[in-house]
């Protein structure tokens, strides 16, 4: 899905983590050359909610908020940021919990992205 995502989109993470540790996991599975950006808390200085870790994905992939979908599975933290960072925000609904409302756009699988979008 993720292959089929990129054909039509440019992609990137931004993960409350450490630096080598995520890059390191991206690159065991295979699907580090799939991403435009990669960028920690760490590496940047900002973890979310704090909006500024999308504004350097953005700023790295040379893309607008408002052309932005940020995909995250904690509505709470994920939603806050890309909310605060003017960039539209998809669930992925994997299951557990919700703090705080519900969001709108949810998905259940990367299947479920590739057909909202």
């Amino acid at each position: 899905m993720l292959r089929q995502l990129r054909r039509r989109y440019r992609l990137g993470v931004v993960t409350n983590g450490i630096d080598r540790v995520q890059r390191a996991r991206l690159a065991a599975s295979g699907i580090a050359p799939l991403f435009d950006a990669v960028v920690t808390s760490q590496s940047c200085g900002f973890a979310k909610p704090d909006p500024r870790i999308l504004h350097v994905a953005l700023h790295e992939m040379e893309v607008l908020p408002r052309h932005a979908v940020y995909v995250g599975d904690d509505p709470a933290t994920d939603g806050a940021a890309a909310r605060a960072a003017g960039v539209r925000f998809v669930w992925m609904d994997r299951g557990g919990d919700v703090r705080g409302r519900r969001p709108r756009r949810r998905v259940t699988s990367l299947r479920g992205l590739v057909d909202l979008l």
